[in-house]
């Protein structure tokens, strides 16, 4: 079976292997992989309990599994769904059909991380509360929305409040957001920014340059380019809509 899918995902995907669930437990921690593909049975662990351990893991949580079996009974799907799987998929089963799942868990992701960069509302992940990657998002969201106006707020003090390595950090980001942790305390800025200056419309009672330090920019010209090019619209511009 390994062999097989290897065979299919080789062209496209670099393919690590391990040969049951304790082995793979420890490729997953040491590689890091972007997504898991386990038969449910299996010796020394099975891959129900394999992915529970994968998504008990902050250092894991966040990468999708696809179980496979030969069992298609009801009990067995929800049993994987409950230990967080987030595809299923029947032997035999045809290799266009798990390149299709493959293909359908990114363009979710992606389309996921584009909704979050707009709204910066973890509510959109659909994650259950108790989600070890929900309470992550949670928490630097929060860390961000007390420390935005600062200017010296950096990546280095996001790091030292979410008490984690820059590596994790980095990792969960990418994977959650889309985005590197510059570019998601950025972001966060720039949608405030956004907020400000509608609301401002009407009033005028802030510029595009108190605006931009009223966020956390110390350089208005900066802030003006970085504005544009996340909206595609110069922020002067964009006072001026609806008035």
């Amino acid at each position: 079976m390994r062999q097989y899918i290897r065979s299919i995902l080789n062209t496209e995907f670099k393919v690590l292997e391990a040969p049951n669930g304790l082995v793979g437990l420890k490729v997953t921690n040491r590689f890091q992989p972007d997504m898991i593909i386990s038969d449910i049975m299996m010796p020394e662990m099975d891959g129900v309990e394999f992915c529970k351990q994968v998504k008990s893991n902050f250092t894991t949580s966040h990468i999708p599994v696809i179980l496979l079996t030969a069992k298609s009974s009801t009990d067995t799907q929800i049993e994987s769904f409950h230990q967080g799987a987030d595809a299923f998929l029947v032997k035999p089963f045809d290799e266009e059909l798990l390149l299709a799942i493959i293909r359908n868990l990114t363009d979710k992701r992606k389309r996921l991380q584009i909704s979050l960069s707009e709204s910066m509302d973890t509510e959109i992940l659909n994650f259950d509360d108790e989600s070890l990657d929900k309470k992550f998002m949670d928490k630097a969201l929060k860390v961000i929305k007390e420390n935005y106006t600062n200017p010296e707020f950096d990546v280095t003090q996001f790091i030292d409040a979410m008490g984690i390595s820059r590596s994790l950090l980095h990792k969960k980001l990418t994977y959650l957001a889309g985005q590197s942790a510059s570019r998601f305390i950025r972001i966060f800025r720039l949608n405030i920014a956004r907020e400000i200056i509608i609301k401002n419309r009407t009033s005028h009672a802030l510029n595009i340059s108190e605006i931009a330090y009223e966020v956390g920019f110390n350089d208005p010209k900066y802030f003006t380019r970085c504005f544009t090019k996340h909206f595609g619209i110069q922020p002067s511009t964009f006072m001026e809509i609806e008035k």
